[in-house]
């Protein structure tokens, strides 16, 4: 055999043995897949807009997957002790992360973590995007944004805002809005919308950047007072609240998403097939109304598109991280 063949050859042979190899365990359970329950973990606490909406995909996915699916609320540190935990996970498909911008903001926000957020996880898809509200309590005296900041520009040290935790879009978007308008207002970490909302509620807090399922039934409870929207146009579930954009506040128009996301190295065949089962799921009519009941519009981006995001929103997102010369070491 002449000797380009033989090495040809011999690359074939190994290759070849090299798959027969791996093929036993790896394919077997990849074809069994899902055989024991699936756990979607939260970063936020329980009652909040990130815990609704992974209840609601638990019971979806469970559905289609014809598998448990239950939740994990593990709060606190900025996602980080949720994105840790996942990112340790064993790569097998069972373990899912829900997350929103939060994933991507912290790696700004650390000099350190113990996880790379980008190369540590695989993006499955989008379940959801929306806007954030500003909003107040309906015991304070201001009924539009322009009265918030008049009453903040005259009472610099009573005026604060909450978050779903440090550095979060809610959080840098509250900063941004202090800045453009010369304000000094306190920024107070929560670990999740629920906590938030009850320091509205009891007065600890001035306003809040949140997503509408949580403020929804203090709105309706007349307890809360929508100011403003992100986002490109008004929403339909709010279209009497002016955009920031039309109060004179560009730069807060992209939405803000929550995710899926596996440990890396997750087969791609498990990738794949619950990209495919989330895809299933977010054209569900009851899917579809209950989400855009809560204010959000569907997901199910192929994941090629939703990982492009997740990178774009990793430099966009730390640039203004580092603009606003937030940090939380």
């Amino acid at each position: 055999m002449h000797e380009p063949h033989r090495r040809a050859f011999l690359a074939q042979l190994s290759l070849a043995g090299l798959s027969l190899a791996a093929t036993p365990t790896d394919v077997r359970a990849q074809a069994d897949y899902p055989n024991r329950p699936l756990r979607i973990v939260v970063p936020f606490a329980p009652g909040g807009g990130g815990d609704v909406l992974g209840r609601l995909v638990a019971q979806k996915l469970g559905e289609t997957m014809k598998q448990s699916v239950i939740v994990e609320n593990k709060p606190g540190a900025s996602s980080v002790i949720a994105n840790d935990f996942v990112a340790k996970s064993a790569p097998d498909g069972y373990t899912l992360l829900l997350n929103v911008p939060l994933l991507v903001q912290t790696a700004s926000l650390y000099s350190k973590l113990p996880y790379n957020a980008l190369t540590d996880f695989t993006p499955v898809t989008d379940l959801v995007t929306s806007p954030l509200w500003f909003a107040t309590a309906t015991s304070r005296p201001s009924t539009t944004l322009k009265e918030y900041i008049e009453q903040a520009r005259a009472r610099p040290t009573e005026y604060n805002y909450a978050s779903i935790g440090a550095g979060s879009s809610g959080h840098l978007l509250g900063h941004a809005l202090s800045e453009a308008n010369g304000l000094k207002m306190t920024h107070v970490p929560y670990k999740g919308s629920a906590p938030a909302m009850m320091a509205l509620l009891s007065g600890d807090i001035t306003a809040v950047f949140l997503d509408y399922v949580t403020l929804k039934p203090q709105v309706d409870a007349g307890k809360v007072r929508l100011l403003a929207v992100t986002g490109m146009s008004r929403s339909a579930l709010t279209p009497q609240v002016p955009t920031l954009a039309e109060l004179g506040y560009p730069g807060f128009e992209p939405a803000v998403w929550g995710g899926l996301f596996v440990p890396a190295k997750t087969p791609a065949e498990i990738v794949k097939r619950l990209e495919r089962e989330v895809q299933k799921i977010v054209q569900q009519p009851d899917y579809l109304a209950r989400i855009r009941e809560l204010g959000y519009e569907p997901g199910g981006s192929p994941q090629a598109q939703f990982a492009a995001v997740i990178k774009a929103d990793h430099a966009r997102w730390g640039a203004l991280i580092r603009k606003a010369g937030v940090s939380l070491d």
